[in-house]
């Protein structure tokens, strides 16, 4: 069934997410690229590292280091334009950074996934991606679905816009259905995984933001970008992590698969202690923090 219902929810995903999007939302690098390539630079670069730090500071089995692994792997999720919009962030900054994340992905997961697996498990081959074939399925699951929904949003934006709220509400429910399904998979390792890798994996999730928000306060971006940036970073696409951990042409580990699975539940309280520190203390926001008025609509 997850064989299926994995990829399925990942391609639905995305296709939701193109119909949010239009060309300017990838040319928009060109008008601020500051921003932009900060959030990109925290995903290809803060996110791999700071897990590595937690995998060398807990000891914790192969297979989770792996998931963490793969996890800091995976572009930035669609959920987080929603935490971006609750909270009142760059929602265009945050669709781009989502649409651009998912494109490097393609080439990024990989070459990355590859180098860990190689550093957590040894040179194993039953656990090294093609590399060719690793890129034509994900463009298959990402790249594709964003296309599609693009050209419906072009050729139908009213009913794009109409289909908005109904695709969110599946999107969401496709998400906690793949997290359970992965849970209940993988209840034998549970109790182990909450153990040995879950203080690390929920540690992980605040570091990312945290230097999320230190990058984008010395990048001196404005407020709404830096609401934007520890969203963006803190918020993966946990369906495509599953996926990658789990499925068959990737790295057909179940037991890999359990740490996104945790991290969907951490991502989710890490984004509403995220809005409730800036509905309460609006300053770590910059010199120019959102005014009184403002901080108060950033709300859960």
């Amino acid at each position: 069934m997850s064989q299926i219902l994995f990829p399925a929810a990942l391609a639905f995903i995305m296709f939701g997410l193109g119909m949010t999007l239009t060309v300017p939302d990838f040319t928009r690098l060109a008008r601020m690229p500051r921003p932009v390539l900060v959030g990109l630079l925290g995903h290809m670069f803060i996110l791999p590292l700071v897990a590595l730090a937690m995998i060398g500071l807990f000891p914790m089995p192969a297979a989770f280091a792996l998931g963490l692994m793969v996890v800091a792997a995976s572009p930035g999720g669609a959920v987080s334009n929603l935490w971006t919009h609750q909270a009142r962030g760059d929602v265009a900054l945050a669709v781009t950074l989502t649409a651009l994340s998912a494109a490097v992905a393609v080439v990024w997961v990989p070459v990355l996934l590859n180098l860990s697996a190689g550093y957590l498990v040894g040179d194993s081959a039953d656990i090294r991606l093609p590399l060719g074939a690793t890129m034509a399925h994900i463009a298959l699951l990402t790249v594709i679905p964003v296309a599609l929904g693009m050209t419906v949003r072009r050729l139908a934006a009213a009913f794009a816009l109409r289909m908005e709220r109904p695709v969110r509400i599946l999107s969401m429910l496709f998400l906690v259905l793949v997290v359970l399904t992965v849970l209940v998979r993988g209840r034998d390792e549970l109790p182990r995984l909450m153990l040995t890798a879950g203080p690390p994996v929920l540690l992980y999730n605040f570091l990312v933001m945290a230097v999320g928000l230190l990058a984008a306060r010395l990048a001196r971006l404005t407020p709404q970008q830096v609401i934007t940036i520890p969203i963006e970073v803190g918020i993966q696409n946990v369906i495509m992590s599953a996926t990658l951990a789990t499925a068959p042409q990737f790295l057909n580990r179940p037991d890999a698969g359990l740490v996104p699975s945790i991290y969907g539940f951490t991502m989710t309280l890490m984004a509403i202690g995220w809005l409730l520190v800036i509905r309460h203390a609006p300053g770590v926001l910059g010199r120019q923090a959102l005014p009184p008025a403002q901080a108060q609509t950033a709300r859960i």
